[in-house]
C-alpha cells in the first residue's frame, strides 16, 4: 500500500479556481488563503497553469510559495508537472529530453516543499523506470493520472500498474472521472445550446441510463445528423470503469484526484458515483488526501468555485470520517 497519510483527509487542486485565477479576480495569495479558511489542508498546484517561467522556475518564487503555505498552515501534497511536447515547433520532445524536464520538476517540486509530482500519459512506461533512481535519491514519489478514458486494462496502463507494483516510488493518481456514468448539468445545457434538441437530448439520456444500445437510440429517436453524432460521443464518452478496478489501483495509490463538474448542493453528485466510491476505498484501507477537483469551470465560468468546493467538502465529509 502506497501510504502517505494516517488516514484519508481532504485536499484540493488549485486548479478547482481557474476561473477566478486566469481572470486575475483571485491571485496565488488569495487561492491560497480562500481554501485554508474552507479548511482545506492539503494542497496541489498545476505547475504549468501555477507556476511563473514554467517549467523552468526560479528558486526565489518556489522558496516563497513554501512561505505562503506556512503562512496558512497549508501542506504541499502534489506538484502536477505537464510533459510539453510542443516546446519545438519541429517535432516532439525525444526520449533524453522527456527524462530531462521529468528530472527537472522533480528536483523543482522537491524545492516547493512536495513529496510527489504528478505526471500524464505521454511519459512511457520505459522512461518511467528509468526515473526510479532519481526517485529514491530525490525521495519523491513520481506518480501518472488515470484520467477517462483509461483504466486498468488499457495495455500500457498494465504495464504502468506492473511497475507501481514493483517500485515504492511510482504510483498512480486515479482521476474519479473514470467512474463518471453520465453528462453532467453544464454539459447538457451546453448540447441544448448548440441546437441538440432538448425533448431528443432528454430521450437519448434515458436510453443511455437503461442501457439501451446507442444505435437504437439513434434510430428510435429520429434524431439528425448532428444529434447522432452527438449521441455516439456521449455513449463512447459516459462508460465507466467498473468500481472493482479500485481493488487494483488503492494498492498503489498515494493520492486521488476528486473530480467534479457542478454540484447543486452538498449531498450527492448526480454523474460519479461518491456514495459507493468513498466508503469502498476506506475499506479497501486507502491512506492519503483526496483533493477535490472541480473542472466546471471548463462549461461555465459564472459558477462560484468556492460554493462548488464547499459542496463538495460536505459531501466528503458524509462518508468519510
Amino acid at each position: 500500500m502506497k501510504k502517505m497519510n494516517e488516514k484519508i483527509e481532504l485536499g484540493v487542486s488549485l486548479y478547482s479556481l481557474t476561473s477566478e485565477f486566469v481572470t486575475e479576480k483571485m491571485g496565488l495569495e488569495d487561492c491560497l488563503r480562500a481554501v485554508a479558511e474552507m479548511g482545506f489542508k492539503g494542497i496541489e498546484i498545476v505547475a504549468a497553469q501555477t507556476v511563473p517561467e514554467y517549467p523552468n522556475p526560479s528558486d526565489k518564487w518556489l522558496f516563497e510559495f513554501r512561505d505562503l503555505l506556512a503562512k496558512y498552515d497549508l501542506k504541499p501534497v502534489c506538484y502536477s508537472a505537464y510533459i510539453d511536447n510542443g516546446l519545438r515547433p519541429d517535432r516532439d520532445l525525444n526520449h533524453d529530453e522527456i527524462v530531462q524536464f521529468t528530472y527537472n520538476d522533480m528536483l523543482y517540486a522537491k524545492k516547493a516543499g512536495f513529496s510527489m509530482i504528478r505526471t500524464q500519459h505521454s511519459i512511457s512506461p520505459q522512461i518511467l523506470e528509468e526515473m526510479v533512481p532519481a526517485c529514491e535519491k530525490l525521495d519523491i514519489m513520481l506518480t501518472i493520472e488515470m484520467h477517462h478514458p483509461h483504466h486498468p486494462r488499457v495495455e500500457v496502463w498494465e504495464k504502468y500498474i506492473e511497475l507501481m507494483n514493483k517500485y515504492e516510488h511510482l504510483g498512480v493518481v486515479p482521476d474519479f472521472s473514470i467512474f463518471q456514468r453520465k453528462p453532467h448539468r453544464l454539459l447538457v445545457e451546453r448540447l441544448v445550446r448548440a441546437g441538440f434538441r432538448e425533448d431528443k437530448l432528454n430521450s437519448v439520456l434515458e436510453y443511455h441510463e437503461k442501457g439501451i444500445p446507442c444505435e437504437n437510440a439513434i434510430g428510435e429517436l429520429s434524431l439528425n445528423a448532428e444529434e447522432a453524432q452527438f449521441t455516439r460521443d456521449l455513449y463512447e464518452k459516459f462508460n465507466p470503469t467498473p468500481l472493482d478496478d479500485l481493488k487494483t489501483l488503492i494498492p498503489i495509490t498515494p493520492y486521488i484526484h476528486g473530480k467534479f463538474y457542478i454540484l447543486d448542493n452538498g449531498e450527492f453528485d448526480p454523474c460519479i458515483p461518491y456514495d459507493k466510491i468513498l466508503p469502498m476505498i476506506q475499506d479497501l484501507g486507502y491512506k492519503g488526501y483526496i483533493a477535490a477537483e472541480y473542472e466546471g469551470h471548463h462549461f461555465d465560468m459564472s459558477v462560484d468555485a468556492r460554493q462548488q468546493l464547499r459542496y463538495y467538502a460536505s459531501i466528503f465529509n458524509k462518508y468519510i470520517n
